[in-house]
């Protein structure tokens, strides 16, 4: 198959949000035949110090610096023309959300047009070095039904099939029930409780897989392998919490 000119950049938060945005990008026929790079925000080295690691959310302005440099010098990412970042909505306002994303873009790219609003693209101009270049930047971030949240809660709510009990990863809800009715000064928020059944419900599904396709070595560290082979299987692609995401996504089908 013939390589095609990158031509789009998104960057996402973890290891499980790359496999999972992957497996969107599929379903909605857009890789692995586009034109498309998903980038992580998982440990790598800060631009400004090369002693320091950055990973999560808070390290999306030290890699939108990263990928300027590739950017102005290397010819892989000349033709690219959208950036799209990708994060969690957590328990911020979408106003803190977006100053996060557009103190970033600042802190690479100098002042810019400001992103109002998610799923609406700016323009990024750059002159520098004798170099002109530009793209359409935008931002999504991840939420669950309650309209904030991050991958696990949205995950939690879009399993395939939810009436076939995993006693594995369904059991927690018991243990949440007990711990937040006790007199436990230690209660088990709905972050935390997705968080453990979307690692749970990913172990049991693993070893449903013919032995020869489960994950090997360290699985908390390969768990994303088992979204990006199998997650169609778990999850439904297709579901109304994950309307807004798979508009975002395909505002970067090439024409």
């Amino acid at each position: 198959m013939q390589t095609l000119p990158l031509k789009n950049i998104l960057i996402v938060e973890s290891f499980n949000d790359s496999a999972f945005i992957r497996l969107l990008l599929k379903d909605l026929e857009l890789f692995p035949e586009t034109d498309t790079e998903v980038i992580d925000l998982h440990k790598f080295p800060d631009p400004d110090n090369s002693d320091k690691i950055l990973r999560g959310k808070t390290a999306i302005g030290g890699k939108l610096k990263s990928f300027k440099g590739d950017w102005l010098t290397r010819e892989k990412y000349r033709e690219v023309q959208r950036l799209g970042i990708i994060l969690d909505f957590d328990k911020e306002s979408l106003e803190q959300n977006l100053e996060r994303v557009n103190q970033a873009i600042r802190g690479a790219f100098g002042e810019q047009p400001k992103l109002a609003t998610e799923n609406e693209f700016v323009k990024i101009v750059v002159a520098e070095g004798g170099v002109n270049i530009e793209l359409s930047a935008a931002c999504f971030f991840t939420k669950d039904s309650s309209g904030n949240g991050n991958l696990d809660t949205l995950l939690y709510e879009i399993r395939q099939h939810p009436e076939s009990l995993v006693p594995y990863a369904d059991c927690l809800k018991n243990w949440q029930t007990c711990v937040n009715e006790s007199d436990s000064k230690l209660k088990v928020s709905q972050d935390l409780f997705s968080k453990m059944w979307v690692s749970n419900f990913l172990r049991a599904k693993d070893r449903d897989q013919p032995k020869n396709q489960r994950v090997s070595g360290d699985f908390e560290a390969k768990q994303h392998e088992l979204i990006e082979n199998f997650g169609s299987e778990m999850f439904d692609l297709k579901h109304a919490f994950l309307t807004s995401l798979r508009t975002f996504l395909s505002s970067f089908k090439s024409a």
